[in-house]
C-alpha cells in the first residue's frame, strides 16, 4: 500500500515538472524573437533544506529555472512525515510575481542569480 502511495506521489510530481516546463515554454514564445534566441542561457539550481523542526534531514528542495532576466519559476517540495506537498510560482525580475515568497524560496533564487 505504500509503494503505491510513494508512486502515485513521484507520478504527481514528475507530472507537475512536465506541465510547468510547457507553461514556462509557452510564455517564452510569446516573447519577441529577437529576445527568445538569447533565452537559451537558463539558470538551473536545485537547493534543499529542512522547513520543519520535527524531521531531520533536508528532505525538502525548492527547483529554481530563471533566464537571463531572471524571470522563470520556482517549483516547492516540501516533505513532511505524513504528506509531500509541491507548489510552483512565478517569479519576474528575480522577485514574486504577485506572490509571496518564503526566505527559503529567495535565498534560493539569489543562488540561482549568483551562479
Amino acid at each position: 500500500m505504500n509503494f503505491i502511495i510513494y508512486f502515485l506521489v513521484v507520478i504527481n510530481f514528475l507530472w507537475s515538472i512536465y506541465v510547468f516546463f510547457v507553461i514556462y515554454k509557452r510564455k517564452s514564445i510569446s516573447i519577441k524573437e529577437n529576445q527568445v534566441s538569447q533565452s537559451n542561457n537558463l539558470k538551473i539550481n536545485v537547493t534543499r533544506f529542512n522547513p520543519f523542526n520535527d524531521l531531520g534531514g533536508d528532505q525538502s528542495f525548492i527547483l529554481t529555472i530563471l533566464d537571463q532576466d531572471n524571470t522563470g519559476v520556482i517549483v516547492t517540495s516540501l516533505h513532511n512525515r505524513d504528506i509531500t506537498r509541491i507548489y510552483a510560482k512565478a517569479i519576474k525580475n528575480g522577485e514574486g510575481d504577485n506572490i509571496t515568497l518564503s526566505k527559503d524560496e529567495k535565498s534560493a533564487i539569489v543562488k540561482t542569480i549568483k551562479r
